[in-house]
């Protein structure tokens, strides 16, 4: 008499394959990331020309100046702000000239803040503000920053 064939296959052929992404590992190697790197990952999707984070605050929040009425208003973006530095463009007269760039990755929508750190930076009462062009737009647009602070004590 012939033995029965098992009609169970070995569990490694059950298991189910693991989607794979051009942008990173799969989902098995990802718990072995830190988060300065899955950080750097995040912002590469939507900034691929960073190189890496200077800094990071938990929450910020964009106001834009309204030059008729004299007055901030919310812009709808606010979330995580990273400064981060770019990959430096070539210039003819200095070589490589080196970038920066303010990102906020909005937790209300899909526009986020991305803003070249051009070295027009203040900080008046509580907000830092920038002064550039918005990318596709043109004339000076002014933004303020209020950044979440975390009370000591």
């Amino acid at each position: 008499m012939t033995p029965k064939k098992s009609k169970h296959r070995p569990s490694h052929q059950n298991a189910l394959p693991r989607p794979s992404s051009p942008d990173g590992p799969s989902p098995a190697t990802s718990s072995l990331r830190t988060n300065p790197a899955l950080n750097l990952s995040v912002l590469r999707r939507h900034v691929p020309t960073t190189t890496s984070i200077l800094f990071i605050a938990p929450y910020a929040v964009i106001y834009t100046f309204s030059a008729s009425s004299s007055s901030w208003e919310k812009s709808g973006i606010e979330g995580t702000l990273f400064v981060c530095a770019q990959t430096p463009q070539p210039t003819a007269a200095t070589g490589n000239s080196e970038r920066y760039s303010v990102v906020v990755l909005n937790r209300k929508g899909l526009n986020d803040f991305v803003c070249p750190l051009q070295g027009d930076v203040d900080y008046e009462q509580g907000y830092v503000i920038l002064r550039g062009r918005e990318e596709g737009g043109d004339g000076e647009k002014v933004w303020g920053i209020w950044v979440f602070e975390e009370e000591e004590g």
